[in-house]
Order: C-alpha cells, then sequence, then structure tokens
C-alpha cells in the first residue's frame, strides 16, 4: 500500500467511527459538558470539522477557500464568517452549537473536501514544506496532525459518551479494519 492510500485510509477510518458514535445521539448529549468548564460533544465536532477544513485548504496553499467561507457554513451554523479559529478555545465556547445533523454534515464535507484533495497527492508530494521557511513543516506532517487531531477528539466524544451512557461502548462493525465498502 502506498502512503497517501495509508492516510486516506486511516482518515476514513476515523470518519467512520465518528459516525458510528454520533448514530443514535440526542441534543441533549451533544450539548451535555461533564463540568461548567468542559467542552461538549457538539462544541469537539464543531472544532473537528473546522479544523480538518482549514488545514486542508492550507496544505493546497488555499487558505481563503474553506468551505466554511465559500460553501457558506458559517451561515449554517448562524456564525459569521470571521467566527473564532478553530484553536480559539475560549471564543468558540460562547458561540452557540447548533443540530446534530449539521454537526455532521459539515464534518462529512470537510472530510470529503480532504478525500478528494489526497487523490491528486503522490508520494513526492508529501516531502513538500508548505513555507519554504520552515522546511520541516511538509505536506505528510500536517496530514499526521491532522489523523493524530481527529483520533484524539474521537476519543474525546467517545470518552462523554461513555459517562452519558453506562453500557454504551463503541458501534459495531468500527474496529481496526475499515469495512469493505469504505476501503
Amino acid at each position: 500500500m502506498d502512503t497517501v492510500t495509508f492516510i486516506a485510509q486511516a482518515l476514513r477510518q476515523v470518519q467512520v467511527r465518528l459516525l458510528g458514535t454520533c448514530e443514535g445521539m440526542t441534543q441533549e448529549q451533544v450539548l451535555w459538558r461533564p463540568t461548567s468548564y468542559s467542552n461538549n460533544i457538539g462544541f469537539i465536532l464543531w472544532h473537528m470539522a473546522r479544523a480538518e477544513d482549514y488545514s486542508t485548504n492550507r496544505i493546497r496553499g488555499q487558505v481563503d477557500e474553506t468551505l466554511w467561507a465559500t460553501q457558506g457554513w458559517h451561515r449554517e451554523f448562524n456564525q459569521p464568517v470571521d467566527a473564532p479559529d478553530p484553536g480559539d478555545k475560549m471564543g468558540l465556547q460562547s458561540l452557540p452549537i447548533p443540530h446534530l445533523e449539521t454537526l455532521l454534515a459539515y464534518s462529512n464535507a470537510a472530510h470529503n473536501q480532504t478525500q478528494e484533495f489526497l487523490k491528486s497527492l503522490t508520494a513526492e508530494d508529501l516531502d513538500v514544506p508548505l513555507d519554504p521557511s520552515q522546511p520541516q513543516r511538509t505536506v505528510a506532517v500536517s496530514l499526521r496532525h491532522m489523523i493524530t487531531h481527529k483520533n484524539n477528539h474521537h476519543g474525546q466524544i467517545d470518552y462523554i459518551r461513555g459517562l452519558q451512557e453506562e453500557n454504551w461502548d463503541l458501534p459495531p462493525g468500527t474496529g481496526a479494519v475499515l469495512p469493505p465498502s469504505q476501503r
């Protein structure tokens, strides 16, 4: 398996598991916070999607072309196009969280955008620096960060689901191997 395919499958696996984790979730669960200063699942989903959208466009060299802005996702979230950056936790916690369907639709749009971008990459492209003044920050490093970022936050969502439902477990069929239809 080539490296780009491996990256695409790793990101696809996280998305499949994320959708499985969110299946059957109520809006009350989306908004529930373990403590008053904790993130809720809705915030984490929003942050994950917005970060993937931004990161994919940064890697492509088209930061101003995020789906958030160009496809009007900011309107779907009832937020200004210049809503706080996805890394601005304090600014984001003050924003309203939309319904789960909107969160997952944006997540899927960002994921699909990334998958389409990955189809255009070659193994050689992975070693290209995003900025020549920082040669260590390559396309591969950025994609590795994206995989880690999504996995970390998906784990948080799994954990919060477990706090909410004593008998909740990872969704069946979302284990270590992608279902054949997702490969």
